[in-house]
């Protein structure tokens, strides 16, 4: 999956979900605690989000204030999460 949809997705989500649709001043990099867009209830909301909808089941270590600290950051976590694992033979 492109980063720049995932990125698109979630930023939809959290303008549609928590700031009413109203996306002034709300940038991909934004810091979503900082700005009170997350709190743990949110927080839990936006992982199981992720999960329906990218598959991307977090662990309880990876939901943490640095894998949630943005729209970027978050993409980037879906990105890890969906990354082929690398076997050795």
């Amino acid at each position: 999956m492109n980063e720049d949809l995932i990125r698109k997705t979630i930023h939809d989500y959290i303008v549609t979900t928590w700031l009413s649709g109203d996306e002034r001043d709300f940038s991909d990099d934004a810091d979503l605690l900082q700005a009170g867009i997350l709190d743990s209830f949110t927080t839990l909301n936006l992982a199981a989000f992720l999960d329906e909808s990218f598959r991307a089941a977090l662990d309880p270590a990876e939901i943490n204030p640095q894998n949630f600290r943005s729209v970027n950051a978050l993409a980037r976590t879906v990105l890890t999460k969906l990354a082929p694992s690398s076997t050795i033979p």
